[in-house]
């Protein structure tokens, strides 16, 4: 039987185990999925079309390593963690670019991967068995700050919290959660519990000792030409408005290294900078 939703999908009465993985990418309020479609994650495209319509929405891509960049650019810009699905082998192996400068951005992209499927008698002739692999995180493992690949729906849930607390405690960095096809696409025959949200306990960010932090106030306050190079100092959400603080009490330059948005591009601080450090170039 099928009922009709009130956004007019024709939705099945059956669940799959991939509409778990759904209510997962619901539980954690993703905001977007980047994605190039594959056939390994159809199960799982076919939950957040029909299942999950189309909530949140999905972002078609034409390659993989680009779904990984538009990922990684609204983490950057916002904070905030979103998803990219890569394509068995082959998506996974056009995506480690985008993977390894997520890393080194200290950017939170949950990437999703899907293989197989894993039973040989699922397979389809040649193509199914010349695109899996068995361990597929490895080929990421080193850029990636954990990777995973569940054996059944009931291990799907709290491996999802894991990853999740994973990727967003500091310094926070990229993960790789790995579905298999015949997993996805397997009817659900029993309800698989959610976690709580507290199981994605991201813990505080590590304090400075307050005796070295005095020590540092008072060479600041003592130097005679101090000079500040943000970088990835104002990535935290209260990071800007301190290093601006910083800047106008010691009425020190500001050099934001040009890479990410850490410092205001008109304030004096950036403009003094500019005229203490800038040459003419070449023609």
């Amino acid at each position: 039987m099928t009922t009709v939703s009130t956004k007019g999908i024709r939705k099945s009465n059956r669940r799959w185990q991939s509409d778990v993985i759904v209510d997962l990418i619901k539980h954690y309020d993703f905001p977007y999925i980047a994605l190039n479609p594959g056939a390994s994650f159809r199960g799982l495209h076919d939950s957040l079309v029909n299942y999950g319509e189309n909530e949140p929405p999905m972002l078609l891509c034409n390659h993989e390593k680009i779904a990984v960049q538009i990922a990684h650019g609204y983490a950057r810009a916002s904070g905030q963690p979103m998803i990219a699905i890569v394509h068995d082998v082959v998506g996974l192996l056009h995506a480690p670019m985008g993977i390894y400068y997520a890393y080194l951005d200290r950017a939170p992209v949950f990437v999703i991967g899907a293989t197989g499927p894993l039973a040989e008698p699922k397979r389809r002739a040649f193509i199914d068995w010349i695109h899996s692999a068995n361990v597929q995180g490895e080929a990421i493992r080193h850029i990636v700050k954990w990777d995973y690949q569940p054996a059944a729906i009931d291990g799907v849930p709290d491996a999802f919290a894991r990853a999740y607390s994973i990727m967003m405690s500091g310094r926070q960095g990229p993960i790789y959660m790995c579905y298999d096809a015949g997993l996805q696409e397997a009817a659900l025959d029993h309800e698989v519990r959610l976690p709580p949200h507290d199981a994605a306990w991201v813990p505080a960010a590590p304090a400075p000792d307050p005796v070295a932090l005095a020590n540092a106030a008072d060479a600041l306050a003592a130097a005679e030409r101090p000079v500040i190079i943000a970088d990835f100092a104002a990535r935290p959400p209260h990071g800007w408005e301190d290093v601006i603080a910083i800047a106008e009490t010691l009425g020190a330059p500001v050099w934001d290294c040009n890479s990410r948005l850490n410092f205001p591009s008109d304030h004096r601080s950036i403009s003094a900078w500019r005229r203490r450090n800038v040459t003419t170039a070449p023609m």
